[in-house]
């Protein structure tokens, strides 16, 4: 190798040596963590299966989306839940996942939650996040009570959950409610509970004063093994004071192509109206009746009075109801009109006039579909009678349609004399198939009668022929000189 060739090898030696010092090698950031677990049961018994929300967070400083591939529990070595390819997060964003499980031996267990991510490259990364769960031994069953919104001197619901979360069944089960307010049939008895079930019971409470009230359950119950327990739960309850706000609205509507007066009855207040009667009076005389379910604290309830027998006029609406322990009336008034539907077709002539020339007369007008179908063929004609006689030009008038709340105009011709004052006019049509045929008596005395003249009304013979002529002269000499 000569010296020249040697200092070109090192020179592409330290070149490339260069280069590869100079080329950056880039790789992923993952910024992830789990920003909570929340436990469903605050403290599980053994075996109750309970679920963990566990939130993880891609922070903005990630520089990509990240696979969350596993999402597990562990106790040391001890697996108590797993999830697997949960879903993708991008950074700023987070994904809850919950994870289902139990843990069988009572005591204060310490627990850490496990996350594994994959980034765009392919590289994992593991997060962990410590959990506390107390698994306490409980009695062989729980009382728990619904949560209450009570009204002093109301009645209210109250239901009660006896569970048994034990392996066997208890049997001689006695739940009783008992504490500040009064209990209508306070005690109830059930035979048995299966293991791992429940039962609601459910009970009618009046608490007579307002403030905070207490409500007690004690159930006494046999364990499988033959011993007797006992179990108590006590609430404390806001009882508020009973408002009773009552409105009715009524109003004229139309329902199904009838009449009916729509009643609201409103409660504003907190009181439940209960055995609720709408009637509908008319000068003092009831004439429609109808009950009404009742209306909760804040509800509403709405009925139609719909009855032949209510008139139209003034109508007095009146609801009788039992608010607390008193019965109450309200009432409302309005004006009830009865419901017309339109017909399904009806011609009506409008705008008429007349024209008389010699004895005989010219009826122009509108005839106007004031139906709600359209009608087809229609024939316009004057009937004949001892005194009238339908003549030329227009004996009678023929229009192909007319829709609803349309009009087409007509003419029709009679011989009329002048010393009559009312024509019959026959109007026929076709509507859904079948042909209508009415008589309209008119009354000419009321309608305007212009007089025609055949030297005002229009041209004259002798000037429709002196165009004709011109016409045909102007014709002759056009064709002259085309053919010159």
């Amino acid at each position: 190798m000569t010296d020249r060739r040697a200092t070109v090898i090192v020179a592409l030696i330290v070149v490339t040596t260069i280069m590869m010092i100079s080329i950056p090698v880039t790789a992923a950031q993952t910024d992830i963590q789990i920003q909570s677990v929340n436990v469903s049961v605050d403290q599980p018994a053994p075996g109750e299966r309970f679920t963990l929300s566990v939130n993880i967070a891609n922070l903005p400083s990630s520089s990509g989306s990240v696979e969350v591939t596993d999402v597990y529990v562990r106790e040391g070595i001890d697996e108590f839940a797993r999830i697997e390819d949960t879903g993708t997060i991008a950074p700023g964003g987070d994904l809850d996942i919950p994870l289902t499980m139990s843990i069988d031996e009572p005591g204060h267990k310490r627990l850490s939650v496990h996350v594994v991510v994959e980034d765009s490259d392919g590289d994992h990364r593991r997060i962990n996040y410590p959990l506390y769960v107390e698994v306490q031994e409980p009695n062989e069953a729980l009382i728990s009570i619904a949560a209450l919104d009570p009204t002093a001197g109301q009645e209210s619901v109250v239901d009660v959950t006896v569970s048994n979360g034990d392996t066997a069944p208890i049997s001689n089960v006695q739940l009783e409610v008992g504490g500040d307010g009064d209990v209508e049939k306070p005690e109830r008895i059930n035979a048995s509970l299966a293991p791992r079930s429940q039962t609601v019971y459910t009970f009618d409470v009046t608490f007579p004063e307002i403030g905070p009230q207490r409500l007690n359950a004690t159930l006494t119950y046999t364990t499988n093994s033959g011993s007797t327990r006992t179990v108590q739960r006590t609430i404390t309850t806001a009882v508020e004071q009973a408002t009773n706000d009552v409105e009715l609205d009524v109003s004229n509507q139309v329902q199904n192509g009838s009449s009916v007066i729509r009643a609201e009855l409103q409660q504003f207040g907190n009181v439940e109206l209960r055995d609720v009667e709408i009637r509908a009076e008319s000068d003092g005389e009831t004439v429609a009746r109808v009950p009404l379910p009742n209306v909760l604290s804040e509800g509403t309830q709405t009925v139609a009075l719909r009855d032949d027998d209510i008139p139209a006029g003034n109508i007095t609406v009146v609801t009788i109801y039992t608010a607390g322990s008193e019965r109450q009336t309200t009432t409302a008034s309005l004006l009830y009109s009865k419901y017309s539907p339109a017909p399904t077709s009806a011609i009506t002539l409008t705008g008429l006039e007349l024209t008389r020339q010699g004895d005989v007369l010219t009826l122009d007008g509108d005839a106007a579909n004031v139906g709600t179908s359209q009608v087809n063929s229609v024939v316009i004609s004057v009937v004949k009678t001892d005194a009238v006689r339908p003549v030329s030009p227009n004996r009678e008038y023929f229009i192909n349609q007319i829709s609803p709340n349309e009009f087409a105009n007509f003419e029709v011709t009679a011989q009329i004399p002048e010393n009559v004052d009312q024509i019959p006019v026959r109007v026929q049509y076709t509507v859904d198939g079948q042909r209508v045929s009415s008589i309209i008596p008119l009354d000419i005395g009321d309608i305007e009668v212009n007089t025609g003249n055949s030297q005002n009304g229009g041209p004259s013979p002798f000037a429709i022929g002196i165009v004709l002529l011109i016409v045909a002269i102007a014709g002759i000499g056009v064709y002259r000189c085309r053919n010159q």
